[in-house]
């Protein structure tokens, strides 16, 4: 296994002093499917970047704390291989957008430092790479989301070892689902003006069935959960990925919520191909360029 955060670019020098300070690094957290292979196909960056795979990926991927034990568990890690602290940039592919969002808020309410304090970080911004608002899906999509009191899939140790990669992704799928149904969102209350500027990157297609077998990236297999064609009046019709019921909205949902703290998504980038296709050999410039684009926004270098 890589380690875990696992260095995938160490940007330029900077010490070559023509900066006033060092480029922010940029940490993205993993997908639903709990990997972060798609973050190493991604071209060199301008700055450090490192990616946070799911710690339990091999046992299931699910936590008992949900979303916020997982984002306090990455903050601890973060501080392990940044002892110094300072200033980060958050982001993720789908559910990485929404641990970034977590884990930004969890580090806004952190005590004063001390002496004795862990590494003290200050998000400056996040990237959201296609990912949707959580509770407008819920809204759109109604019974098809896990109900409440689904429980967790228990596997042996021997199930868990047998298993290949690609089940133990579908495994971490369905329980990311079900933690993000459980979330309690952060509120910000009182400190709505705070919420780190957000970038969100935003795919242009819809998700279609003739892709159903090519999906790249590891949340292979996460959207067709409504994907069998229908016949209708005017002839076959193609459900919704669950990827794409938010689609229509220009922010993925996430308007209403941005807007009640500060309106901190700054921009909506469109990124080439559908959520299932943005790592793609033939979107990976795409995809790159606009990362580094939005990352120098929310950290403008100063020479």
């Amino acid at each position: 296994m890589l380690d875990n955060p696992s260095l995938i670019y160490e940007g330029p020098d900077d010490h070559n002093h023509t900066l006033a300070r060092p480029r922010a690094p940029l940490v993205l957290l993993h997908d639903g499917g709990g990997t972060t292979f798609s973050y190493h196909l991604l071209d060199p960056m301008d700055r450090p970047v490192w990616a946070i795979y799911n710690a339990r990926l091999d046992e299931g991927g699910y936590w008992e704390g949900g979303i916020p034990q997982m984002a306090a568990h990455y903050i601890e890690l973060i501080g392990g291989v940044l002892p110094e602290g300072g200033e980060i940039l958050l982001g993720g592919w789908s559910l990485g957008g929404m641990l970034a969002l977590e884990m930004a808020w969890q580090l806004a309410n952190r005590p004063p430092p001390t002496t004795t304090s862990k590494p003290r970080f200050t998000v400056i911004g996040m990237i959201f790479i296609d990912s949707v608002y959580p509770k407008r899906l819920g809204e759109l999509r109604g019974n098809a989301m896990p109900s409440p009191s689904a429980q967790p899939i228990v596997k042996t140790a021997e199930e868990l070892k047998a298993m290949k990669l690609r089940e133990k992704v579908d495994l971490n799928m369905t329980h990311a689902r079900l933690m993000v149904g459980r979330w309690e969102m952060p509120d910000w209350p009182g400190r709505e003006g705070e919420v780190p500027p957000t970038v969100l990157l935003r795919a242009k297609e819809l998700v279609v069935e003739a892709e159903e077998e090519r999906k790249g990236g590891s949340e292979v297999g996460a959207g067709v959960v409504d994907k069998k064609q229908e016949e209708g009046e005017r002839g076959p019709v193609v459900k919704k990925s669950f990827v794409d019921y938010t689609r229509d909205f220009k922010m993925l949902g996430w308007d209403e919520y941005s807007e009640a703290r500060g309106g901190f998504i700054k921009k909506v980038v469109d990124i080439e191909g559908h959520h299932f296709s943005i790592f793609k050999t033939e979107h990976l410039e795409d995809v790159t360029n606009k990362i580094i684009a939005a990352a120098k926004f929310l950290d403008e270098p100063n020479f």
